[in-house]
């Protein structure tokens, strides 16, 4: 079974953490530290009747979209 492509326009982005709009996969993170949080797995969950994204692309993805989200907008993340 082939997989769908992961792409980026694919993640809302926002301070409040990151989501996977096809699959609602997000990371959301911890107020102190924006690199530790929480990682839910939506309808990657589920069996990949749905859409067929492989987790960990998306995951893969998600956490390289994050860093660099994080690391444009550092003043967002001072405490």
């Amino acid at each position: 079974m082939e997989t769908t492509l992961v792409r980026r326009d694919q993640f809302n982005i926002s301070p409040q953490g990151i989501v996977h709009k096809p699959t609602d996969a997000a990371f959301t993170p911890n107020l102190g530290d924006p690199h530790l949080g929480t990682f839910r797995l939506g309808q990657l969950a589920n069996d990949r009747s749905m859409k067929n994204f492989d987790p960990d692309n998306v995951e893969r993805m998600m956490r390289t979209l994050w860093l660099e989200y994080v690391t444009e907008n550092r003043d967002l993340f001072r405490a």
